[in-house]
């Protein structure tokens, strides 16, 4: 590059003014301080932006739970027992699987008519009990049971509290 009448480095890139045009071989000679300016100005730009990088918040928040299923209740062939709901987790499809979300909290959400506690939304607490079954359906107890409407309707499996 060099034979071509553009000033490069060792490496064969090409030396850029602080305006983003090449430089010629005369110009870079006739002021050296000049294109290490370029240099160290090129350098403390690079730096801030790798800070930036470092510090910027994603835009998005964490999200704390998996998404779940309500199945139905806990019941046997005759008898039907409403404190417990069988609930299937999104990903968890073996016994082994649900070993990680024993104790985790269960969030049943609907939306009321009515503002109280400065929010249209009513959460039912619940934590997941033990697993039913070999495919990943727990069980879950709730603050309040669940009312039959929401059979079929979606809840949250916190990722809190952690037994690790």
């Amino acid at each position: 590059m060099a034979g071509y009448g553009r000033m490069s480095d060792e490496m064969g890139r090409v030396r850029l003014s602080p305006s983003g045009r090449p430089l010629h071989v005369s110009q870079a000679k006739s002021n050296k301080a000049f294109t290490q300016q370029g240099r160290g100005l090129k350098s403390l730009v690079s730096q801030r932006n790798n800070i930036e990088r470092m510090t910027k918040q994603n835009t998005q928040p964490t999200r704390l739970y998996c998404n779940g299923a309500i199945l139905g209740y806990k019941r046997g062939l005759r008898n039907q027992y409403n404190h417990t709901s069988l609930i299937k987790i999104k990903g968890v499809d073996s016994k082994e699987d649900v070993e990680f979300y024993l104790g985790k909290r269960v969030a049943y959400i609907t939306k009321a008519s009515t503002i109280k506690n400065g929010s249209k939304f009513r959460v039912n607490w619940g934590r997941v009990c033990r697993s039913h079954g070999n495919n990943g359906v727990v069980r879950c107890k709730f603050a309040r049971d669940l009312p039959p409407q929401s059979i079929g309707g979606r809840v949250r499996v916190m990722l809190y509290p952690s037994r690790v």
